[in-house]
C-alpha cells in the first residue's frame, strides 16, 4: 500500500538532489560568471598581450576604457596593472620636452627600435601616424603607456622590451584599425636598449661621442652622464653634477625622425642645429634642465652656442653630417 508513495518520494528526492548537484556543479565550474575578457583597449590589445605585462599572471583581467574618438584625453585601464591613453602634443619647444610628454620626463629613456617613441622604466610613448589626427579628434596624436603595479621594480630590463613590444603593438592594430598610414611597426623581440645608467663623463668624449667637449677646461671633476648609445635616429643624452637625476644640467638630442624634424626645426637657432647626416635631415638641440640657475655647476658649462656647435663639428667628425 505504501511502496507506490515510497517510490514518489524517492523519485522525487532523486530529482531534488540531481537538481542540487547540478546547481552545485555549475557554481563549482563558475558557470554563472561572464567568460574571461579577450580584448581590451579599443581592441588593440589581446589577452595575451595584458598577460605579457604582469608580474603575476591572472586568470581573469577587466578593463575599462573612454572613448577613443574624442578632443579629450582618451584612456584605458587594465585592473591595476597598466594604463593606456591616448593624447594630442601640446606646446612642446624641444625635442626634449616633446619625449617627457610623450614618455614622461626622465633622463634614463631610450628609443623604442624602429618606432617613433621612447620607453623608461615606468613608461613607453610613441608618436601616431598625423593621418591619425582627424580618426582621433586629436592634432598630433600620441599613445602612452603606464606601468602602474610597480614592475620597474621586477623586470628591470625586462620592463623595457615588454613595454614597448605591447604599445607598438597596439599603436598597429588601432591605426590599422582607424585606417592610418604608416603605422607604428610592433618591436622585434630582443631589440629594445637595457635601461640606462648614468655613468662618469669623459670631458674629451662627453655622451660617447669623440672630440665632443661640453665643460670648460677649469670644470673639476665629478660630472656624469646618462646617454642612449646606438645611432642617432633618436639620440639623446643628460650631463649632470653628480650621480643623482635631480642635478641634472644640461642636455642634448639628435633626431633623424621626420615627425620631429618638421615640428621643431625651426625653434631657437642658439640651440638648434639643422645637419644632413648619410643624406638624412638631421636635427641637433641643446637644453636646460629647470632651476639650473641654482646650481653652482652651470658656470662649468660651456655657452650654450659653444655647445652646439661643439656637438654638430663632433658628430661631423664622427658621422660625416654636413651643416645645411
Amino acid at each position: 500500500m505504501n511502496a507506490p508513495r515510497t517510490k514518489i518520494l524517492a523519485a522525487a528526492a532523486a530529482v531534488a538532489l540531481l537538481a542540487g548537484g547540478g546547481a552545485l556543479a555549475l557554481s563549482l565550474r563558475g558557470g554563472d560568471e561572464p567568460a574571461p575578457q579577450t580584448s581590451f583597449c579599443w581592441g588593440s590589445l589581446t589577452r595575451e598581450d595584458v598577460s605579457t605585462l604582469t608580474v603575476e599572471p591572472r586568470e581573469r583581467y577587466t578593463s575599462r576604457e573612454t572613448a577613443v574618438t574624442t578632443s579629450r584625453l582618451s584612456y584605458c585601464d587594465v585592473d591595476d596593472e597598466f594604463t593606456l591613453s591616448l593624447e594630442s602634443l601640446h606646446s612642446a619647444e624641444s625635442v626634449w620636452g616633446t619625449a617627457d610628454e610623450v614618455a614622461a620626463a626622465s633622463p634614463v629613456r631610450a628609443p623604442i627600435p624602429g618606432a617613433p617613441g621612447w620607453v623608461n622604466r615606468t613608461y613607453a610613448g610613441v608618436l601616431l601616424p598625423t593621418d591619425c589626427a582627424d580618426a582621433l579628434a586629436k592634432p598630433a596624436p600620441y599613445l602612452q603607456i603606464q606601468a602602474t603595479n610597480d614592475q620597474e621594480d621586477t623586470w628591470r630590463d625586462g620592463a623595457l622590451q615588454r613595454m614597448a613590444t605591447v604599445l607598438t603593438t597596439a599603436a598597429d592594430r588601432l591605426t590599422g584599425k582607424l585606417g592610418c598610414s604608416g603605422p607604428a611597426p610592433a618591436t622585434p623581440p630582443g631589440t629594445a636598449p637595457p635601461v640606462l645608467e648614468r655613468e662618469e663623463l669623459d670631458p674629451a668624449r662627453a655622451c660617447g661621442i669623440e672630440g665632443f667637449a661640453p665643460l670648460k677646461p677649469s670644470a673639476v671633476a665629478g660630472f656624469s652622464q646618462a646617454a642612449t648609445g646606438g645611432d642617432f635616429r633618436l639620440w639623446s643624452c643628460a650631463i649632470g653634477a653628480g650621480d643623482d637625476d635631480s642635478d641634472n644640467l644640461v642636455h642634448f638630442t639628435v633626431t633623424q625622425e621626420p615627425a620631429l624634424v618638421e615640428r621643431h626645426g625651426s625653434d631657437d637657432k642658439d640651440r638648434s642645429a639643422l645637419l644632413t647626416c648619410a643624406g638624412r635631415p638631421t636635427l641637433v638641440q641643446v637644453g636646460h634642465f629647470h632651476g639650473l640657475k641654482e646650481k653652482p655647476a652651470r658656470d662649468d658649462l660651456r655657452p650654450d652656442a659653444d655647445l652646439l656647435t661643439g656637438l654638430a663639428d663632433a658628430l661631423a667628425g664622427q658621422a660625416g653630417c654636413e651643416r645645411e
